[in-house]
């Protein structure tokens, strides 16, 4: 009877081996640290479409040639500024509007200044030309350096019949809770996470590969779909 139950228990534990290596990436994604980070990125993109404050951001995202969602970035500093986050990139086809699969970067910057608290933002760019998109393309690219940026309009006085400006390369939009004095969005630097992008499409792949649709990976389709609402 011992040894009955034995093979019985070792059966059930290779029944269940096989079924974790039959269900492969596909359900190794849906938990990844990156997968996270995407499903993190089409709530903040609904939250957006939602909240009154931001009627003119769907102009922005329909004229941009790139987004770029950052769910959570973190600022805080005394005396001292910092910030940090991860975000995805999307570029947005100009013929069709389709949305590309999403590349991943870090979010980091620092400054210096009587800058007292700390603050959590979700935040969208929009890129709004080719030549900012090359830029941020590359190893590292700065906000303000690199490219022209502006907060984008918000607010609930802020209407669809109100003058849109879109003469700079890069446009923010933000929604934190937290206090944050003397932080300029100017300084931000943008760099490829290398590592998440090869481990969310299983391959060695560089960001302009991924916005240029050589790899694709379907957990990200909620997210370019939310896109695809503006």
């Amino acid at each position: 009877m011992r040894e009955l139950a034995r093979r019985r228990l070792l059966g059930a534990l290779a029944l269940g081996a096989s079924a974790c290596l039959l269900a492969g990436p596909a359900a190794m994604a849906q938990s990844s640290e990156q997968q996270i980070l995407v499903d993190r990125a089409r709530i903040v993109v609904e939250e957006f479409q939602s909240d009154g404050n931001f009627r003119q951001l769907p102009v922005y995202v329909q004229n941009a040639y790139a987004v770029m969602v950052i769910p959570n970035l973190l600022k805080a500093g005394f005396f001292i500024g910092a910030e940090y986050g991860k975000g995805v990139l999307l570029a947005r086809d100009l013929r069709s509007g389709a949305w590309s699969d999403p590349a991943f970067f870090d979010v980091y910057g620092g400054s210096l200044g009587l800058q007292i608290g700390g603050k959590s933002s979700d935040v969208i760019l929009t890129i709004m030309n080719q030549g900012a998109v090359d830029k941020l393309l590359s190893s590292q690219f700065k906000l303000g350096t690199d490219a022209s940026v502006a907060a984008g309009p918000a607010g609930v006085g802020v209407g669809a019949g109100t003058t849109i400006q879109l003469g700079e390369d890069v446009y923010v939009f933000e929604r934190g809770q937290g206090l944050y004095g003397g932080l300029t969005i100017e300084g931000t630097v943008f760099k490829p996470h290398i590592a998440w992008n090869q481990s969310y499409y299983g391959q060695p792949v560089a960001p302009q590969q991924i916005l240029g649709g050589n790899v694709s990976n379907a957990g990200s389709a909620p997210l370019r779909e939310a896109l695809g609402r503006f």
